[in-house]
């Protein structure tokens, strides 16, 4: 059995801007260092680690069930000032992570807007 030692409370500003980011990818957030920015960064994934923790632990003894959380399809990545990709930058970047190919419809042979195919809960 797992322990989790953290609590989602001690993350109300990763939330914060993650929700944001699920209703508006592309969204960059700017921290006032590069120090900050990494910080940040690891803060959302451990607050994501957490989350499909204690997810993990609900849905264990169902089969066919894994652990899994609404940010699981963010990429985060961190760029420079001048929007190159840099580990010593201070923004961040929030994307939905992206199929590299184009949908087919079978029926119309037209082209799937993937962002209107996915329906939201």
């Amino acid at each position: 059995m797992s322990h989790i030692k953290d609590s989602p409370a001690a993350f109300d500003d990763v939330k914060a801007v993650m929700d944001i980011a699920l209703e508006k990818p592309g969204l960059r957030y700017v921290l006032p260092t590069y120090g900050a920015a990494v910080n940040f960064k690891q803060r959302c994934y451990r607050y994501r680690n957490l989350l499909r923790q204690m997810s993990g632990e609900q849905v264990s003894a169902i089969p066919g069930h894994r652990a899994e959380t609404s940010y699981d399809s963010l990429v985060i990545r961190q760029y420079d000032d001048e929007g190159k990709p840099s580990k010593k930058g201070r923004h961040l970047s929030f994307d939905l992570a992206k199929i590299e190919g184009v949908l087919i419809d079978p029926e119309t042979g037209e082209e799937i807007n993937i962002l209107n195919a996915i329906k939201k809960p």
